[in-house]
């Protein structure tokens, strides 16, 4: 088990835990390609940006109408945050008289069944809560409102750009960007300390920390690291393009990714990083963090509560930096969306409660009731982000809204997107356990992911 997929299971940070949700993105294209696509074609060109269409909310226009009922679903936040979400809702449609927000919350696991519903039945919600993934594949079938066509600048200014352009498809952007998280460098003074390493001056690159995690296992015997592998993200955020930009061929079969791997590799066959880790269960690192047996945590800041109530004198050993970057410069950000279905028969008010609900006043509140960072710049820059105690948490806090600017989420954007990156997780552990070469994962798991996406392609 990956140590990606461990994060997701701690049980403190219920929102954390659905960033990275994939499941829902099989079989729902089927309902979208029928009358939705139809009716998302209909018009050679979106309406211009400035059209009659897009007032910033309903009630910014003398002409608003009247006794609108807006659907809103979202994905496993009730019954932990229903005091949060009813409260906007209420500021929402005060703020928008004749406009009713009707809000239905369901486990991840059963979104997908109940959207597709939805869209056969002619009765598509008007705000939806997706990750990107899902975003961008019925964004890919001409599903999704183009915020950038229907949206107003004042809308869409508010964001960030890259997560913004994490749901951009062509020229069309299809979500406002909600809640996400980052991961924060965490490490032990001590061991730094034992193993001759200065603890001011923390790993700033991947080669720095493998270098670190030598020394470490040098000097002290213990592991400077456990990897958080994610095969597809890694060689996105390592410089390999992963997909082509027509979404016809996958392209990992370079050199950039066979330094990538190799590197793994080599940290794995030299036993710079535990073997065990591989097959492992959810909460190995963290359990070895605050058990003193490894130098660092290289995970999301909401694991540090479990750090400091399991291992008060870990926790006050912890120090804090921004994570080390791979080629691209950017941080992978698991984020989740706000999206408007084509199907709504309210596009300017669905959008304009899609907007509030992430905007700054909105996301700042959430950000305050559970450990996750704001999509929007102002809110980001709030005295909450950029000031705070001298410990490890209100460090993490401050640091990772940091990265806010350089986040980015990754998705290939095309229906099935988790059966076509299959084959590059399946021979991810053969390639760690030798079974086959750098070379031949690559080689291998190109031509399988190339094989996939053809049959994707070919089923439009």
């Amino acid at each position: 088990m990956t140590n990606e997929k461990r994060e997701q299971n701690d049980q403190k940070v219920t929102v954390v835990a659905l960033l990275m949700v994939c499941a829902m993105m099989i079989s729902i294209l089927a309902a979208c390609g029928g009358g939705k696509n139809n009716e998302a074609g209909s018009s050679s060109s979106p309406p211009a940006s400035g059209s009659s269409t897009q007032s910033a909310s309903p009630s910014e226009s003398s002409e608003a109408p009247k006794d609108i009922t807006l659907q809103f679903w979202t994905i496993s936040l009730s019954p932990n945050f229903d005091d949060y979400i009813n409260g906007r809702i209420k500021k929402f449609q005060d703020e928008n008289p004749g406009v009713t927000v009707k809000w239905t919350d369901l486990p991840y696991d059963a979104m997908e069944q109940k959207l597709l519903v939805s869209i056969a039945g002619g009765n598509a919600p008007d705000v939806v809560n997706l990750n990107t993934g899902m975003t961008m594949t019925l964004a890919g079938k001409n599903a999704l409102v183009d915020m950038n066509a229907e949206a107003t600048e004042e809308q869409r200014s508010i964001y960030f750009e890259t997560l913004y352009n994490s749901a951009k498809l062509g020229d069309g952007v299809y979500a406002f960007p909600w809640y996400y998280g980052l991961s924060a460098f965490m490490y032990n003074k001590e061991i730094y300390e034992k193993a001759g390493l200065d603890p001011n001056k923390p790993p700033t690159t991947w080669e720095e920390l493998r270098q670190h995690a030598v020394t470490i296992k040098e000097k002290t015997g213990k592991y400077g690291f456990v990897p958080t592998y994610n095969p597809p993200a890694d060689l996105y955020f390592s410089g390999v393009p992963v997909i082509s930009e027509d979404k016809k061929k996958i392209v990992i079969n370079t050199p950039e990714a066979l330094e990538w791997v190799k590197w793994n590799k080599a940290l794995y066959d030299e036993g710079i990083v535990p073997k065990e880790s591989l097959s492992a269960d959810a909460n190995y690192a963290t359990d070895k963090y605050q058990s003193g047996q490894i130098a660092t945590l290289t995970t999301g800041a909401a694991f540090l509560s479990r750090v400091k109530t399991n291992a008060k004198k870990i926790y006050d050993n912890t120090l804090v930096a921004e994570m080390p970057v791979l080629k691209s410069g950017k941080y992978h950000a698991g984020l989740m969306n706000l999206v408007v279905p084509v199907k709504s028969e309210n596009h300017p008010e669905a959008i304009a409660l899609a907007n509030f609900m992430t905007n700054d006043e909105s996301q700042l509140e959430f950000c305050k009731i559970v450990n996750i960072l704001p999509s929007t710049k102002k809110a980001a820059a709030d005295p909450f982000f950029t000031q705070g105690g001298d410990d490890a948490e209100s460090k993490a806090k401050i640091i990772t809204v940091k990265q806010a600017a350089k986040a980015q989420d990754f998705t290939l954007g095309v229906k099935d997107e988790g059966k076509i990156l299959e084959p590059l997780w399946k021979n991810w552990q053969k390639m760690l356990l030798g079974d086959i070469t750098p070379e031949e994962y690559l080689s291998q798991s190109e031509s399988a992911a190339q094989k996939i996406l053809d049959e994707v392609n070919a089923a439009k």
